[in-house]
């Protein structure tokens, strides 16, 4: 069976759905999931492990330390021996991405993609999926998105690529005089593909010394001071490999340079200087990169955002941004250019400028200016093994974003997000995630969450209501069949139909699978740490997470009025000076009984219930968010202040899921595809 591992994992909604989806007997074994948050390790711990009986592992560890991927794969062989992840699934947090919020340059969350795709470039899984908000499209006018694009396909096949450079090497083509002008670009091209090969083998060195080193370190006797020393000395060097080959172009360019305007008096040494201080930045391109992040490091630990500070370090970042550097190199090529009356000189800088470009343009555009070279200076046969081989060399494939709305797939909520599927090069390309729902035939509120609303305020429910139930299932909204993936009864064929709300209770995990269920039944534990769960003790129960705030009569008042006009912006036009509305509180969203939610976040009480003068409970969002009501949310209700460093409350950790159903569509095409 394909095997899975789900980063930036949360409370495990995309773990949920993955589990929940079968195609051709086919189904995916969850092999690890991973996130920064203690507290969702706990939520996977006690869903996946105690519930389901699961092996799946969970790794709790910031992406971007240096030695995340090593911790990682160590943990998957450990655990299940040497076994290859056919899909990884991943959504960066999105806040600094979001339309809703600010957008902060340099805030640390805004480059996490960079590194989920370095965990994609060591795994090589045959299709991987990034989720994000829609807000990541437009942000940087675009390039955001573009960059995601590029990065994806700059992945490579390092062995495929060592091929293509010998046979590059060894074109007939390049003995004669069948390149001509275009010699000089195929020289660099294929230089600059060796060098990204040539660093990834040395990368590759360096990993498995320090895996050695590290193994050898926990076999000496040292004090706690000592070892503590010399994990951070062999951590803060571990990504530090000098791109030798890299070095030696750069100084090639630069004598090359030098040589052309020796006695060269009409450029001034200045101008010269820009270009030859270029290649040298260009050569230590790695330790430029070290510097760039520990700045941004500062300016996220030192919390400088909306500050004087803060704009003079961005100022540093940009500056050290090589496209930045090299922008400015190429510039000044074209001023040299304009002014020389040397043919030597301006040959030779034409030479660096075409370099730098290059050296700029990301593996993906290289290879597509070898495979132009060759189509137009080779003849057919070459050009065509040549292409071959261009082909294993880009791992994977993408023809461009996906945009989904949850609501499409069963899920009772207009939640808009984007997802990149990669498709490694010797699988099927995924384009397109078909909905299950038609429009105007959309799980409602009402459908999700009529049933639980027997609840008081400041009450705390682990049972059904019997009474209410028998009446909800006699109501309109309570009597609407559907199949498990949200498709109307009327097209649901021979599919099992039940009501959104008899789903979530029976649970839409395949029971066959998960025998463990029968025996397990929901749990919670207030444990913040995986640490903490063998001390505390479990609370049995048959419903969890539906508890109320105890609202005082001035908020009941004014969640009354709210749902009085069904919108609070309304509400403040109609009655501007009314002291219920006099509030610090901005968000307050009234939902609608007869449509989907807008899309859940993760403050609860940004939400004005349909029914009654309150705001929502974590199972009753969670409902919203496709969560079967067996899968309990650890950890405290809510948090505030500095505790949110240390603990992810439910409320945060259902708004930030992936909504279940979604993720089940998305595996459902996998399983479809893979091979």
């Amino acid at each position: 069976m394909p095997t899975y591992v789900d980063l930036f994992a949360g409370a495990g909604g995309f773990s949920e759905g993955f589990l929940q989806a079968e195609e051709n007997q086919k189904y995916f074994d969850f092999l690890l999931a991973s996130d920064i948050n203690a507290t969702c390790e706990v939520t996977h711990r006690m869903r996946y492990n105690h519930q389901l009986g699961l092996k799946t592992e969970f790794l709790t560890k910031d992406i971007t330390s240096p030695d995340f991927i090593e911790e990682l794969c160590g943990k998957i062989y450990h655990s299940f021996g040497k076994i290859d992840v056919d899909v990884l699934t991943g959504g960066p947090p999105c806040q600094s991405f979001s339309l809703a919020g600010e957008r902060r340059k340099n805030d640390k969350k805004d480059d996490l993609f960079s590194y989920y795709l370095k965990v994609i470039a060591a795994l090589h899984p045959k299709y991987f999926v990034m989720e994000n908000v829609s807000g990541i499209l437009t942000k940087d006018k675009g390039k955001v998105r573009e960059r995601i694009l590029r990065e994806i396909r700059n992945i490579m096949d390092y062995r495929a690529l060592a091929l293509l450079i010998e046979a590059c090497q060894a074109l007939p083509a390049k003995k004669s005089s069948g390149m001509g002008a275009r010699q000089t670009e195929f020289d660099y091209a294929v230089r600059v593909l060796q060098i990204c090969f040539q660093h990834e083998a040395d990368m590759q060195v360096r990993r498995e010394d320090y895996i050695a080193a590290m193994e050898k370190l926990h076999a000496l006797e040292l004090s706690a001071s000592q070892r503590d020393f010399m994990q951070k000395a062999l951590l803060e060097n571990k990504n530090d490999v000098p791109n030798r080959m890299l070095q030696t172009f750069c100084a090639a360019l630069s004598d090359m340079f030098v040589e052309a305007f020796r006695n060269n008096k009409e450029t001034p040494e200045d101008d010269r200087n820009v270009i030859r201080q270029a290649l040298n930045l260009i050569a230590r391109e790695d330790n430029i990169t070290h510097i760039r992040e520990k700045v941004k490091f500062e300016i996220n630990t030192s919390h400088l955002n909306r500050s004087t500070y803060k704009e003079r370090f961005d100022r540093i970042t940009d500056h050290l941004s090589l496209p930045e550097i090299v922008k400015i190199a190429i510039q000044q090529c074209d001023l040299i250019v304009a002014s020389s009356h040397s043919d030597k000189a301006v040959a030779a800088t034409r030479n660096i400028k075409l370099a730098l470009e290059i050296m700029c343009e990301g593996a993906f555009a290289t290879l597509n200016r070898v495979l132009t070279i060759v189509s137009t200076c080779c003849d057919q046969a070459t050009c065509a093994e040549i292409k071959k081989l261009a082909d294993r060399v880009a791992l994977y494939r993408i023809d461009k974003e996906i945009v989904l709305n949850a609501s499409d797939f069963g899920v009772p909520q207009n939640r808009i997000r984007v997802v990149f599927i990669g498709c490694r090069n010797d699988q099927e390309l995924i384009t397109h995630i078909p909905g299950a729902v038609p429009d105007g035939q959309k799980v409602t509120v009402a459908e999700a969450i009529g049933d639980l609303n027997y609840i008081g305020i400041g009450d705390h429910q682990l049972t059904y209501s019997k009474e209410f139930w028998e009446k909800f299932t006699h109501s309109p909204e309570g009597s609407v069949r559907r199949a498990v993936d949200g498709t109307p009864q009327a097209l649901a064929g021979a599919k099992p139909c039940l009501t959104y709300a008899e789903w979530s209770k029976r649970g839409r995990l395949d029971a066959r699978r998960f025998p463990a269920l029968k025996d397990h039944p929901p749990a919670y534990t207030a444990a913040n740490a995986a640490e903490e769960m063998p001390k505390c003790k479990k609370q049995y129960a048959e419903l969890h997470n539906h508890e109320t705030s105890k609202h005082n009569d001035e908020v009941q008042n004014r969640y009354a009025l709210i749902r009085q006009y069904g919108d609070y912006a309304v509400a403040k036009s109609k009655e501007p000076q009314n002291p219920l509305l006099q509030t610090n509180k901005r968000n307050y969203t009234c939902l609608r009984a007869d449509r989907p939610s807008t899309t859940i976040v993760t403050l609860g009480d940004d939400f004005t219930h349909y029914g009654a003068n309150r705001s929502l409970t974590v199972r009753e969002m969670a409902r919203l968010q496709s969560f079967d009501d067996s899968f309990v949310f650890q950890g405290k209700r809510t948090t505030g202040g500095d505790r949110r460093k240390l603990e992810t409350p439910q409320y945060t950790q259902v708004g930030n899921a992936v909504p279940p159903l979604m993720a089940r569509a998305i595996a459902s095409e996998i399983l479809k595809k893979i091979k």
